[in-house]
């Protein structure tokens, strides 16, 4: 699924917060991430206890343009692919999300509907929580 969205802030204040996430959940595993780590090809594994085990794939990482990964667990397999480009009006990120057990699934046109407008309320959900999180951290936030 593709969403197309325009965000309240810069590449560099999204990239960071991704970079950001990324290296959170890469200490939890007991490991150090460093600044030019975070590049295509990297996996790391994530076993918080309040959520199951995941592996995490970067497929892609060109800073300020795009970020691709696959997050596999022994229930499902997700890819997320941001690619942004800055405009006057903020930046447009292109957010595409394949689910690998809804990809699967024979739905009819009813229940595929109600389907689609779950995940992508989800995923404009998932944006904007993003920049809420973003604009909680700019100095003078009031």
């Amino acid at each position: 699924m593709k969403m197309i969205r325009t965000l309240d802030v810069t590449q560099d204040e999204f990239y960071n917060y991704l970079e950001s996430e990324i290296r959170e959940q890469y200490s939890k595993a007991k490991n150090t991430l460093y600044n030019g780590d975070i590049k295509e090809g990297m996996t790391y594994s994530t076993a918080a206890a309040e959520h199951q085990p995941m592996t995490v794939t970067i497929n892609c990482y060109i800073r300020n343009k795009r970020y691709k990964a696959t997050i596999e667990s022994h229930v499902d397999t997700i890819t997320i692919d941001y690619q942004t480009e800055e405009s006057d009006n903020g930046l447009n990120i292109i957010f595409i999300q394949e689910i690998d057990s809804f990809n699967k699934q024979k739905h009819n046109k009813l229940m595929r509907w109600f389907s689609e407008g779950v995940y992508y309320g989800r995923m404009s959900d998932t944006l904007f929580d993003i920049q809420k999180k973003i604009h909680s951290k700019r100095p003078n936030n009031n």
